[in-house]
């Protein structure tokens, strides 16, 4: 079952945050009401203890995966409404051995999904629509395609499909120079900016909205 737009967009959009923060690589901070990269010794710090090998392939999938649920939830706060109905096979409800050896998808019962899209679809179509929406400035535009495409076709692309080493330490200083500010927009086109996200970030309050949703 689809949720109401706005429940979506708020689940899209503090899911987002908490990836991106769990990245080590930018922090929200509810003080500025901003992003705030952290420093290369921050960042290699906490990959050290996060994986010694892999630390920063893991740091840069939920960065990107972080980045584009923010967007898509902005783009839901906005009236972007980029989810579409999809169906796809439905859950086993036999004896897993069975259910394995019988698996044909059409066959097996489907249920009823929303699909978000991809991060092309994104800066492809909704985050221009968003753009158009908020009136967005030329460099304010330009800024923030660049980067979801940056982002989407080189960064997220390559680290989705295969692990290639020895990659991602060049393109650590794109954090501060590009991404926080464009992770800053989005939250401006928030209702009330800043304060909405720190609304939602609260911990406890976080816990009542996503327990509200299972009664």
């Amino acid at each position: 079952m689809m949720h109401p737009i706005e429940i979506d967009a708020r689940l899209q959009v503090t899911a987002g945050v908490h990836l991106l923060e769990f990245s080590r690589l930018v922090q929200w901070n509810s003080h500025t009401g901003h992003f705030s990269p952290l420093t290369r010794e921050e960042f290699e710090s906490a990959n050290k203890h996060l994986d010694l090998v892999f630390g920063r392939l893991i740091s840069w999938i939920n960065f990107s995966a972080g980045a584009e649920f923010l967007a898509k939830g902005v783009c839901l706060v906005c009236k972007v409404d980029l989810r579409t109905d999809k169906l796809v096979p439905a859950y086993p409800s036999a004896d897993l051995n069975v259910w394995v050896k019988q698996f044909q998808p059409s066959a097996q019962g489907t249920l009823h999904t929303t699909n978000y899209g991809t991060i092309g679809q994104l800066y492809q179509k909704h985050l221009k629509r968003l753009c158009d929406v908020k009136q967005a400035t030329a460099t304010e535009r330009q800024q923030l395609l660049a980067a979801y495409e940056l982002l989407g076709s080189t960064i997220r692309n390559r680290d989705a499909h295969a692990y290639v080493p020895n990659v991602r330490d060049s393109h650590f200083g794109l954090v501060s120079e590009l991404f926080a500010g464009c992770l800053d927009l989005l939250v401006s086109w928030l209702p009330n900016g800043p304060q909405t996200l720190n609304d939602w970030m609260d911990q406890d309050e976080t816990v009542r909205f996503i327990g509200s949703l299972n009664s």
